[in-house]
């Protein structure tokens, strides 16, 4: 799946990139981005859909980005 590189998704990936962690809930991602929990919701939909990130813990609803797609070589 093609992932749409939009400002929400590349603040998204931004972000991870910032963390010592790569896992977050979706509500922690939508508060240090501004984009609303559904945007947020989305974007990680596409990005597990792609496999660059996987729930990690389904109670609690962390997610973990296991690579971002703007790193990905075979494009």
């Amino acid at each position: 799946m093609a992932i749409q590189y939009t400002r929400s998704m590349t603040a998204m990936l931004d972000w991870f990139d910032e963390q010592p962690c790569s896992c977050a809930t979706i509500g922690h991602i939508a508060d240090a981005t501004g984009y609303s929990r559904e945007t947020t919701r989305n974007n990680l939909k596409q990005l597990m859909a792609g496999d660059y990130a996987e729930v990690r813990h389904e109670p609690t609803g962390e997610y973990r980005l296991i690579e971002d797609p703007r790193n990905d070589d075979s494009d």
